[in-house]
């Protein structure tokens, strides 16, 4: 998973680079809706993983002070998709797609600061930690494909485009998060 959030705070605006993250999910699907190619579901997906950190130093008048932020967001969704889903192959076991889904998301950020004040010799040390969460609306796109390996079991790999917009500790983030993810799958 790979996401550069923007971050909106004070009229000020800049993309955080973080951590490659990860992500997992469950989801019940109805295939053949209307039509032989259109399947509707429904999704739960969990992401995390994609820290930010971020240490900085200076020296003002004799003091030496360093400061480190770090952020840990986590982002738990409820999708409800429809996709367009071909049946190709020696008995139609391949079977590419593309979607998308609307739904609502969580979206939390655990954030630690820690900061050491040197003067004269003497160290002074400073830390805290806070949590902020919004829940907000979330769109996602996606495109993949899988293939049968018996008529209950099958196995493929989907990317999805996820999209998010939330207000933690007062600041405007835009999540946008591209997600590359293996696909197990059974039939009931």
């Amino acid at each position: 998973m790979h996401s550069e959030p923007d971050v909106e705070f004070g009229g000020v605006s800049d993309s955080l680079e973080t951590d490659t993250g990860y992500a997992g999910g469950a989801g019940l699907w109805a295939d053949k809706v209307g039509v032989e190619w259109i399947s509707l579901g429904v999704q739960y997906l969990n992401q995390q993983g994609f820290d930010f950190s971020e240490t900085a130093s200076g020296t003002i008048l004799g003091a030496t002070i360093t400061g480190t932020v770090d952020l840990e967001p986590t982002i738990n969704s409820a999708f409800v998709n429809i996709a367009a889903r071909g049946h190709f192959g020696k008995n139609k076991r391949f079977h590419p797609y593309i979607g998308g889904g609307i739904g609502v998301a969580r979206s939390q950020v655990d954030a630690s600061v820690t900061a050491t004040l040197a003067v004269g010799g003497t160290t002074f040390l400073i830390a805290g930690n806070a949590d902020d969460d919004d829940v907000t609306l979330a769109g996602q796109a996606f495109v993949g494909f899988d293939v049968d390996f018996t008529k209950r079991v099958y196995s493929g790999v989907n990317v999805r485009y996820l999209m998010t917009d939330a207000n933690l500790f007062g600041a405007d983030v835009e999540f946008r998060n591209a997600i590359g993810m293996a696909v197990l799958g059974v039939r009931f």
